[in-house]
């Protein structure tokens, strides 16, 4: 029966949005809330452009060559023996006639042999170095290649020779005339040497070819 002594005692009402927590979930760092949670598309994968199978380890872009570097380059043959012995005559004879001029300045101003002498080879020699060293930088031939139609490159690159080779080849050329002249006077002259110092001897005609080959 119902004791209508004790006080009538209305049952407490549980709010509607409440709900009972789990005791896990009383500590912030152990249990993410749901908008922490990381959706399932949102993963720490790395995203490749291309499948893992078709990239070779070793295909760093900076290890490709480019086309310009793969291309190499086009080296025109040698000239034959023909305009070779012809631009060498013809500069000689410029480089004789050089140093006769000096001889007739010296001549006429009676000057000592020692300074009729220096005036003469200075001047054969100053010719030389400045047709064959400083004409052939800046032009790419001396006087007797221009005639002959030739060129002077370097072997390896096909370009113009700098200053350094030019003037080894010029000193070379140098003593290689004194030792062929003494050969030629005792009948043993061999054939002179036909590119060295990495310097070529080219037509004009297979370099403008091969120019215009390497710029397509």
């Amino acid at each position: 029966m119902y004791d209508q002594s004790l006080p009538h005692q209305a049952p407490q009402q549980q709010p509607q949005n409440h709900q009972p927590q789990h005791p896990y979930q009383q500590h912030p760092y152990q249990q993410p809330t749901p908008q922490q949670v990381p959706p399932p598309h949102q993963h720490y994968a790395p995203q490749h452009s291309q499948p893992y199978a078709q990239q070779h380890p070793y295909q760093h872009p900076y290890q490709q060559p480019s086309p310009q570097q793969a291309m190499a380059p086009r080296i025109p043959q040698p000239a034959n023996d023909m305009r070779r012995i012809g631009a060498v005559t013809l500069d000689g004879l410029l480089t004789l006639i050089a140093a006769f001029v000096g001889l007739r300045v010296s001549s006429g101003a009676h000057l000592p042999f020692s300074k009729d002498l220096l005036i003469v080879f200075g001047g054969g020699l100053g010719f030389s170095f400045l047709n064959h060293v400083i004409l052939a930088r800046i032009s790419g031939a001396s006087i007797g290649k221009f005639a002959t139609r030739t060129r002077v490159i370097y072997e390896k690159t096909g370009t113009r020779p700098y200053l350094p080779r030019l003037f080894r080849r010029w000193l070379g050329g140098l003593v290689f005339v004194v030792i062929w002249i003494i050969a030629a006077l005792m009948d043993s002259a061999d054939e002179g040497p036909d590119d060295f110092c990495g310097v070529r001897l080219v037509r004009y005609r297979d370099l403008r070819a091969a120019t215009q080959m390497q710029g397509r």
